[in-house]
């Protein structure tokens, strides 16, 4: 049985700051490099962020992905992520 999956801001923020740290040209970042995050979890917000268009990102399985950068619109959500938490 699967469990409920509630958004997490949090690791919105974390996803969205690993794919903001990649150097340009950089090899694609997928749900594996978050090691201490359940797969499925972090899948499930990449693909959030996606829907909102705030990374690109392609699907390589159930709940692999391959991110391959931010756009402008997660740059704003992520500056807004990051001010909602010095509050």
């Amino acid at each position: 049985m699967r469990r409920a999956m509630k958004r997490d801001l949090e690791l919105l923020e974390v996803i969205l700051s690993k794919v903001e740290q990649q150097p340009q040209g950089a090899p694609f970042i997928t749900n594996k490099d978050f090691p201490n995050r359940d797969p499925a979890l972090v899948a499930a917000h990449i693909q959030l962020l996606c829907d909102k268009h705030y990374i690109m990102a392609a699907q390589n399985g159930d709940d692999k992905w391959s991110i391959s950068r931010i756009t402008f619109d997660g740059y704003d959500y992520l500056e807004l992520l990051r001010e909602s938490t010095l509050t």
